[in-house]
């Protein structure tokens, strides 16, 4: 409740677990809660089908967070192959990730050329871009990140894969934010 009355507006709220990478499938965010009431209305929703899958044990608590606004969902991931090094992964984000299947992929470390071509290599890149009269994206902003995860996949070696998804981009000037992450480190090769 601390968290949320912190936040000053709506919060999301998440399950907190690291077996579950996939929350919504399983119940585990809430959106748009207002007060007090919702947020523990949410938690114990998030709880009950938690335990009615079986998974209860799975949940580590809850994360909240400020509501982020609707602009454009990418995800940014790295893995490390055992042949080539890291392999950075940039595309559609959020729910729609496996649906449509539109990732890209480049060895890092990327230049910003290669970060800005990177993101032009989608097509989701239209939503970026004003598709149908909606705001331009902050596209400098999202290079910046693609830049910093290339960099951390060169300079941390035990980094075996980084998944930010959803990563939301804002309209131009205001940035963009990593929603929900996961990593795995493993010792180095």
């Amino acid at each position: 409740m601390a968290a949320a009355a912190a936040a000053g507006g709506p919060v999301a709220v998440k399950l907190a677990s690291t077996t579950i990478v996939h929350k919504s499938d399983v119940g585990g965010v809430a959106l748009g809660l207002r007060d007090e009431t919702a947020v523990r209305k949410a938690f114990a929703g998030i709880e009950a089908r938690g335990a009615a899958l079986g998974r209860r044990d799975e949940m580590h608590g809850v994360i909240v967070q400020p509501m982020a606004g609707t602009d454009v969902d990418v995800i940014v991931g790295m893995v490390l192959d055992q042949d080539f090094g890291p392999l950075l992964a940039y595309g559609s984000g959020g729910v729609a990730t496996e649906l449509l299947e539109d990732v890209a992929f480049r060895l890092a470390p990327l230049t910003d050329v290669e970060a800005t071509g990177l993101v032009g290599a989608t097509r989701g890149a239209a939503l970026l871009r004003g598709f149908r009269g909606a705001p331009i994206a902050d596209e400098p902003a999202l290079v910046e990140l693609l830049l910093r995860v290339s960099r951390m996949a060169v300079e941390l070696p035990e980094l075996a894969e980084l998944d930010l998804n959803p990563v939301r981009v804002f309209a131009r000037g205001q940035g963009a934010v990593a929603l929900d992450a996961r990593a795995r480190v493993a010792p180095p090769r």
